[in-house]
């Protein structure tokens, strides 16, 4: 689905948050360094968790602008481990919806 209004846009980010969280606790639960799916990225799933809930309060607090084509400033960072996120899918979601506007 893709976001149409403001809240339906911080409906899918409080999806993404709550993704990441997930993804941060595989991260912390894994033990052997020598399966480490997640755990060797817990610095990017935390800074990425982190920027999540730094746009929700942005776009909550009416700071946040649409539009104007440009990409979301931590879509650099999810690019670079895209093929590492199990959630990729989302973020080039928000990121589109993002970079085209809201309409109306």
């Amino acid at each position: 689905m893709t976001p149409k209004t403001r809240d339906e846009f911080l409906d899918l980010v409080d999806q993404l948050i709550f993704e990441m969280e997930e993804v941060l606790m595989c991260a912390q639960d894994e033990g052997d360094p020598e399966d480490s799916v997640f755990s060797d990225l817990l610095p990017v799933y935390e800074q990425l968790t982190g920027d999540l809930k730094q746009l929700h309060a942005e776009v909550m607090q009416g700071r946040h602008a649409f539009g104007g084509d440009r990409d979301l400033p931590f879509m650099p960072l999810v690019n670079k481990w895209k093929e590492r996120l199990p959630i990729y899918n989302l973020f080039a979601t928000l990121n589109a919806v993002n970079k085209q506007g809201l309409p109306g």
